[in-house]
């Protein structure tokens, strides 16, 4: 046992140390509202308030390197170098802290001078460095940061706070090489190319995170420039958005309604409203035997559904684009495969054409589109590129409006304002809307002509429609008060009951 209390003892006081170096000197002018660790014990975060300026600046703390350490940063950084030059195929299959760990381990006399501290900071800035996101690495461990932005080398990098909204950073990069530097080095591990001829990128990271680039000063007078839309690893679930406030449990059981009957949805609302997460959580609730085919230009739709295709659009190659995969051509190929529901990340062009159509001849759809209003999106809709003709447009059954929203206590959430149920391109009936006012959503389903269509599709008396509509409502509330909000544990609950309804009524009402 006294062997055992000795081992543990070197780790805890390693965390110890490492925490007392992160105590940095606050601005002057500042106080700390709030801190929380990003990646413990090498880095927090300390949100500061100047109630002098009313603004927020969100200050991260490292640990920091010393002089021999930094020595060692080096002399590491060179092994591993080597080790590249010099792979094999027992060492490409190792992950970067295994290869770190083999190198430290072959050339362990070389650091038998320098404390455990030492290695595990060394440690940490070159998976930072080499690995992982340079400067911004801390920010990326965030879980309440939504997107990450950069406009040159004389502004600090922004980030989008989920509970402080947009607010400067205390990183910056020094200098326009460093800057180039990180960019070209991030797009080329994305597996594709910026130059000064091709200076605009758009991918997803490693994460399934997505960068926007914009290199050099061919386009921007400031230099490169970019924003990182962080992915959620974990995805909300109808049941955060209830918890939310983004919409109630009211409106959550009548979009699963209307799910069930296949019918199709577009998310409307400006950027960085939320449309993608509200259009995952919609497809949360589609029945498990059903296949969805989902079409995007950047990976950002993630459901737990088995029976689930999903297509990335490829830019060309060249100077003529030859071999770029379009949206458009996706969707094509998709009709083949006979889905039950598409999914189209953003419909902006000729796509919104062919998903028109595919609606047209029996499949769901299920998308999201920029614009401010449903009235503003029917006219995008009906203008070039998408050319919809106004007798398809009643084939999208119900649009939701999702809008970022200022709270009595100043911070901002989402709302889905409005869900509609689509008539015709010149009239909708508004299903639910949402009150500034008190923040309350108001419903009208009385006159729901979706749930009329689904009384005459189906033959079930509308008052047996409404009465399955509150067994829903109960279903999520009890998920909710039961906090169930994982996505698998959701989608498992939603497909039993698609199955076994009377087993998941029986569950909630015997509280298991």
């Amino acid at each position: 046992m006294k062997e055992d209390k000795k081992k543990q003892q070197p780790d805890s006081f390693l965390s110890q140390e490492l925490i007392d170096e992160t105590q940095v000197q606050i601005p002057i002018g500042y106080e700390v509202v709030n801190k929380y660790p990003l990646l413990p014990p090498f880095s927090y975060v300390n949100i500061l308030y100047n109630s002098e300026k009313s603004n927020y600046l969100y200050f991260v703390d490292e640990v920091r390197l010393s002089a021999q350490e930094k020595q060692i940063f080096q002399s590491l950084y060179n092994l591993l170098q080597e080790s590249l030059e010099s792979i094999n195929e027992k060492s490409a299959n190792l992950n970067f802290d295994e290869q770190l760990n083999t190198i430290l381990k072959e050339n362990e006399k070389l650091f038998l001078a320098n404390s455990n501290t030492s290695i595990e900071k060394v440690k940490y800035y070159l998976k930072r460095d080499v690995s992982g996101f340079n400067i911004i690495d801390p920010l990326m461990h965030d879980i309440n940061i939504e997107d990450i932005s950069c406009s040159g080398t004389e502004n600090p990098i922004y980030v989008w706070h989920r509970s402080y909204d947009s607010i400067p950073t205390n990183i910056e990069f020094g200098s326009e090489e460093k800057l180039n530097a990180f960019v070209s080095r991030i797009v080329f591990r994305a597996g594709k190319h910026v130059s000064a001829a091709f200076p605009i990128a758009d991918l997803a990271l490693q994460g399934n995170h997505r960068i926007s680039v914009l290199y050099q000063k061919e386009i921007t007078p400031k230099g490169s420039s970019f924003t990182i839309r962080k992915f959620k690893e974990d995805p909300y679930t109808i049941i955060d958005l209830i918890k939310f406030g983004t919409i109630n449990v009211e409106i959550a059981a009548y979009l699963w309604m209307l799910v069930e009957a296949k019918m199709s949805f577009i998310v409307i609302g400006p950027t960085g409203s939320g449309k993608t997460t509200l259009l995952n959580a919609i497809t949360g609730l589609v029945h498990p035997d059903y296949k969805i085919f989902s079409v995007e230009d950047v990976s950002e739709i993630n459901i737990n559904h088995e029976n689930w295709f999903t297509l990335i659009s490829r830019t060309g190659f060249g100077l003529e684009g030859e071999g770029e995969i379009g949206l458009y051509a996706l969707l094509k190929a998709g009709m083949r495969h006979r889905p039950d529901y598409i999914a189209v990340g953003e419909i902006r062009g000729e796509e919104a054409y062919v998903m028109f159509q595919a609606m047209a001849t029996g499949h769901a759809g299920l998308c999201t589109m920029h614009a401010d209003s449903l009235e503003s999106a029917i006219k995008r809709l009906q203008q070039k590129p998408m050319d919809i003709p106004p007798a398809y447009v009643s084939l999208m059954n119900c649009a939701l409006v999702v809008k970022r929203v200022k709270e009595s206590s100043g911070q901002s959430s989402r709302r889905v304002v409005t869900t509609s149920e689509i008539l015709s391109a010149g009239s909708s009936h508004s299903a639910f809307t949402w009150s500034p006012k008190g923040d309350h959503f108001t419903a009208d389903l009385q006159e729901s002509v979706l749930f009329k269509r689904i009384n005459e599709s189906t033959g079930i008396e509308f008052n047996e429609i409404l009465e399955e509509y509150r067994k829903r409502i109960e279903i999520l509330k009890w998920m909710a008060e039961q906090d169930i909000r994982d996505y698998k544990k959701v989608s498992d609950i939603v497909g039993k009951y698609y199955r076994d309804p009377k087993s998941v009524m029986s569950q909630i009402e015997l509280g298991v």
